[in-house]
């Protein structure tokens, strides 16, 4: 914080923002902090020439992120860099997104294919991340879901690197996530320098996850590992496609600023930060909850994809557009109306406890 202020690096309210006062934004290098002590703790007891990599990619877009929040980059010059990360993993990991694992009864893809479909699904997962950081807790409440998840699958699959890996940035996020919604003196948002290198993870889990040479395919034969990644990211990637093509079809660039995302629903019902992170995390849990049911009935890979992908629109894109078009008399707007009003817990002592307890730390 002391940092951020020496360099006036802070998050300026403005009319799409929805805090009222500057924010400082070096909490992303407080995670990559994280992230290294507890991967150089870690490498003690265990060596993985993967985690290496990882931290190697989690650097470069810290930096880029910050340079990012200190003068801007250009859309386009971010996405080079992006796909040129991407590159780099592929190159030096061995790792891609060339098998879909009887998808659609489609196996291992051919280099022509597997290279740009890795390149252009890693930098989705990557700007997802990066537009759903509206809120207190949003981003790195879902990142910290999402590692929990894909290191749970990691570890039962006997993955050791990614299960370390995805343990280490869910550790690194949880101190964050305290301060980032319950600070007021100690608040701080992730910035971009956070959001970019998260999204970069996320990016190498699910290339693990799908890659031809997959753990978690071999030791569960039956487990969908493109609808599960599909299930952990998936409102990030079904509001961010959204999004972009709602901008295109209104004649706007895809990359031009809004209050269109689904956190934004929630906050003009009237939800508080807490609650609009809450409302939008259980939607993500709920597909994942689908998914487990799926793969637990007996599902197979396609079976499990189309129930991801089905309850993915209806949760992100079918609520978005239906709660727009509802009658605002009606019982269904007035029960989240009241639910909404119920969500507001900043004046509660149980809040004002942890405000004290984390301005103090």
């Amino acid at each position: 914080m002391k940092m951020a202020a020496s360099r006036n690096m802070f998050d300026v309210p403005d009319s799409r923002k929805l805090q009222s006062r500057p924010v400082p934004v070096m909490g992303g290098m407080a995670v990559f902090f994280g992230i290294v002590v507890g991967a150089g703790a870690t490498s003690v007891f265990f060596n993985s020439y993967a985690l290496f990599t990882c931290i190697i990619t989690l650097t470069v877009m810290m930096y880029v992120g910050m340079v990012d929040d200190l003068l801007g980059l250009s859309p386009i010059l971010r996405l080079i860099i992006e796909i040129c990360l991407v590159g780099f993993i592929v190159y030096m990991d061995k790792t891609n997104i060339n098998d879909m694992h009887g998808l659609f009864g489609i196996g291992k893809l051919p280099v022509y294919l597997s290279l740009p479909l890795c390149a252009v699904s890693c930098v989705g997962i990557i700007n997802s991340i990066n537009l759903i950081d509206g809120v207190d807790g949003l981003s790195s409440g879902i990142c910290i879901f999402a590692c929990l998840c894909f290191g749970i699958v990691f570890c039962s699959s006997y993955d050791g690197t990614m299960a370390v890996m995805a343990s280490l940035a869910a550790g690194a996020l949880v101190p964050f996530f305290f301060h980032n919604v319950f600070g007021l003196k100690s608040k701080m948002f992730v910035g971009d320098s956070g959001t970019l290198m998260l999204g970069m993870l996320m990016s190498i889990f699910c290339m693990r996850m799908i890659d031809n040479t997959s753990l978690a395919a071999l030791n569960h034969p039956r487990l969908g590992v493109v609808a599960f990644s599909l299930s952990v990211l998936s409102v990030p990637v079904f509001d961010t496609l959204r999004v972009m093509f709602g901008r295109i079809f209104r004649g706007i660039s895809p990359f031009h600023p809004d209050r269109s995302h689904l956190h934004h629903l929630f906050i003009e019902l009237g939800f508080s930060h807490i609650g609009t992170s809450v409302s939008v995390i259980s939607l993500n849990a709920f597909n994942v909850f689908c998914w487990l049911l799926c793969y637990l009935f007996g599902g197979d890979a396609t079976e499990q994809f189309i129930v991801v992908v089905v309850v993915g629109l209806l949760n992100t894109i079918g609520f978005y557009y239906s709660v727009r078009k509802m009658n605002h008399q009606r019982a269904p707007y007035r029960a989240l109306r009241w639910l909404a009003r119920k969500s507001h817990t900043e004046v509660g002592r149980p809040f004002m406890t942890m405000r004290r307890l984390m301005d103090s730390i």
